[in-house]
């Protein structure tokens, strides 16, 4: 009898943006050094070429750092002769504030840096505007918005599940290589979401997940349950709490949040002022980027000067 689909949630490694808050305002910026070291150390320790034999599938958010990060950790996978050869890129995993280190590059910029990094990647779900981040935008920082496209995602998670299920493979196995502050909204999972800045997830951290009803039901949240595997795995003996609890668990962590100096996703109203999209002015961020730091902004290559 086929197993359960098991989605493997992995946080991208270390960006430039993770260094502080001053660097909040670098677009769309690619992984540190110790980020790409991150990337090898995960897949050492939880994904061996050994255990990527079975992968047919690994997608990513559009943004530079998931997508570097899930070529560097799912080579293998890749090349297995099983997984579809080419990383998809959703851009419903987008993270969630509109920061310009949380938005994406434009389409033919990220087609150019994929082709320069020859990175193997699907961007044909990824249209134009899918980086504007207006409050009435698809890809609105604001909570209510940012719960819509998590439940997109998991159902777009669950139809390549069951398409895989139905061409013979039983023990499916997806992958989405995302960011901190969303995975807590694509997972209702909002336990120790205040643990790190704007999430409780370490930087390529990977927890394990089913579908909490039966794949083929007709669930229309596709709601998602982490494995006791996995949770032991990092310490927690108990199930993860029912979604009456993550309500609660998701107020604290929205105030907690806001004492961080962060975006508050749940008080942002559902339209901007204009409704159009941010001038390059406005998308300079909250903060200047660091002194020592220049982007190109064209390839959104970061300079580090001495």
């Amino acid at each position: 009898m086929p197993s359960q689909p098991r989605i493997h949630l992995v946080r991208h490694a270390q960006g430039f943006h993770n260094l502080g808050s001053e660097f909040h305002s670098l677009p769309d910026p690619r992984l540190t050094p110790l980020g790409e070291s991150q990337c090898a150390k995960l897949q050492e320790e939880h994904f061996p070429p050994s255990l990527q034999r079975t992968i047919p599938l690994v997608t990513a958010s559009p943004l530079t750092r998931t997508l570097h990060t899930a070529w560097l950790v799912f080579q293998p996978a890749l090349s297995n002769g099983k997984c579809q050869p080419s990383i998809l890129a959703i851009p419903d995993a987008q993270e969630t504030s509109d920061y310009p280190c949380d938005t994406g590059s434009d389409v033919p910029v990220l087609q150019k840096i994929c082709a320069d990094q020859d990175w193997k990647v699907n961007l044909s779900l990824v249209k134009e505007g899918w980086n504007i981040k207006t409050r009435n935008n698809r890809y609105s920082p604001a909570s209510d918005a940012i719960k819509l496209r998590a439940r997109d995602a998991r159902r777009l998670l669950r139809e390549k599940a069951r398409a895989l299920a139905a061409n013979g493979d039983d023990d499916v196995e997806i992958v989405l290589v995302a960011h901190g502050g969303y995975l807590h909204y694509l997972t209702d999972d909002w336990e120790d979401a205040n643990k790190l800045s704007g999430t409780g997830w370490e930087n390529c951290e990977t927890r394990t997940y089913v579908f909490e009803k039966d794949v083929n039901a007709d669930d229309e949240q596709a709601w998602f349950t982490e494995t006791m595997d996995s949770r032991k795995r990092r310490g927690i003996s108990h199930p993860m709490p029912d979604h009456d609890k993550q309500a609660e668990l998701f107020n604290l962590c929205m105030q907690g949040w806001e004492d961080q100096g962060l975006q508050r996703p749940d008080k942002l109203p559902a339209e901007d002022e204009a409704s159009q999209p941010l001038d390059e002015e406005e998308r300079a961020g909250q903060e200047p980027a660091a002194k020592n730091m220049d982007v190109d902004k064209q390839t959104g290559v970061v300079e580090v000067m001495a």
